[in-house]
């Protein structure tokens, strides 16, 4: 499952780069999300959506998050978990809630 997401997160970055919005270097996005000055977006859409138990969502939701990209834990409670990752293109947002497991994607304006 952990492989599958991940795969549509590259996938989703792969299709922002079709909409020809702005993009940014690591280092650009690093400094701005520090700086607490994220990357403008464009509306998200919700890429999937599906069941899942809290206790298999949240774990696939952390090995996202590593030193490869830039991302954030933008909640984390015992019934929620969301974080967000951002690429040279857009953003993608992991969310685990709810006995549902939601990943979303944004072009960056």
């Amino acid at each position: 499952m952990v492989k599958k997401s991940i795969i549509v997160i590259i996938l989703s970055c792969a299709v922002f780069s079709s909409y020809a919005g702005t993009t940014y270097t690591q280092e650009q996005i690093r400094g701005l999300v520090e700086a607490g000055n994220p990357p403008k977006e464009k509306p998200a859409d919700v890429i999937s959506s599906k069941q899942s138990p809290f206790s298999k969502c949240k774990p696939a939701a952390e090995k996202i998050y590593s030193k490869e990209r830039i991302a954030k834990v933008i909640e984390d409670r015992e019934d929620t978990y969301i974080i967000k990752v951002w690429a040279f293109d857009g953003s993608v947002t992991f969310k685990c809630a709810n006995g549902y497991r939601a990943l979303s994607g944004a072009a960056y304006e």
